[in-house]
């Protein structure tokens, strides 16, 4: 058999079979484009890359299927087409059970315990504690599970876990108890590990509450976490965030503080605020406007020591 007959073959081959799949799992693929151009300054990116003007992107591809009705299995994979010119990951996880419960094995994130509105741009000035440490997408070969026990609709128990040797990575458990009924959206959740490398110790809680007035909604944020390392208390750090949204409007306000044990807080405060519209009236396409300000005294616990970062973005997406 000559060779082009063979590769025409095994195409044809390729395609039925990718037809089956998609009608046995449901198969939907979508994809889109990302654009933001973005101007930052202050103190916190003098000299940096990320002074003045800079422009990053990228192309998202998301294929996603479903089988089963009382038992299910589900899969997901979103692939990044980088303005840099590299491709990476997203998200890439299996998930299977029932109504009753389920489990995700793979890479992805767990619930959000501090949600942002539309999070547009938003860079802080200080790294503060918002119950995500353990939340997911961690790097290569590190174990990911999230096991969801539904007790009632819209009422569950997510316990995530996280599992890995790599001394760059974070390993614990994470238990968030969420309600979703109606306007009305909550959650609470713990966490609990250890970084590998250093051996520092982390606990925190987060919780998060939501209501939907019919065109706007609004959400609170709380998170606590402390760090330990040989025994001795490092860190200690609590935040604080609020957020609304009517239609393509969003604005938000964080404010944390961090505790190292020298007498003297870490204090930050950020604002942000966005705005999307459509562009050109055509379906699928926006323009976002958005700007973020922060502001940190005290970094590191040294009296004095202050960090500002103000950002203008620019967002074009595509969905396609």
């Amino acid at each position: 058999m000559k060779t082009s007959t063979t590769f025409a073959l095994r195409a044809t081959a390729a395609a039925a079979l990718l037809g089956l799949a998609s009608t046995a799992f449901a198969l939907e693929t979508s994809a889109n484009i990302e654009l933001d151009n973005t101007y930052r300054t202050g103190t916190a990116t003098k000299g940096g890359p990320d002074e003045g003007l800079t422009q990053s992107g990228r192309v998202e591809v998301n294929m996603t299927g479903k089988v089963g009705s009382k038992y299910f299995v589900a899969g997901k994979a979103a692939i990044l087409a980088k303005k840099d010119g590299t491709a990476a990951t997203d998200d890439m996880w299996i998930q299977l059970g029932s109504e009753a419960g389920d489990v995700k094995l793979g890479r992805f994130e767990g619930a959000d315990l501090f949600p942002l509105a539309q999070d547009t741009v938003v860079n802080d000035t200080a790294v503060i504690y918002k119950g995500s440490d353990l939340r997911g997408r961690k790097g290569a070969n590190v174990f990911h599970a999230a096991g969801t026990i539904n007790f009632a609709k819209g009422v569950g128990l997510e316990i995530g876990l996280i599992e890995t040797k790599l001394a760059t990575e974070g390993k614990g458990f994470r238990p968030v108890f969420f309600v979703d009924s109606g306007p009305l959206s909550a959650k609470l959740g713990f966490e609990a590990g250890k970084n590998v490398g250093t051996g520092a110790k982390l606990t925190g809680l987060a919780g998060t509450l939501g209501y939907d007035f019919g065109g706007f909604k609004v959400t609170g944020n709380l998170a606590s976490g402390k760090v330990k390392l040989a025994g001795a208390t490092v860190k200690k750090g609590t935040s604080f965030g609020i957020t609304g949204q009517a239609g393509p409007a969003a604005l938000g306000l964080i404010a944390g503080t961090n505790d190292y044990n020298t007498g003297t807080k870490e204090k930050m405060t950020t604002f942000y605020a966005s705005y999307s519209l459509p562009l050109f009236d055509i379906k699928g396409a926006t323009v976002t406007p958005a700007l973020s300000v922060s502001k940190a005294s005290n970094i590191g616990g040294v009296s004095g020591v202050s960090l500002k970062d103000t950002s203008a973005r620019l967002r074009f997406n595509y969905t396609f």
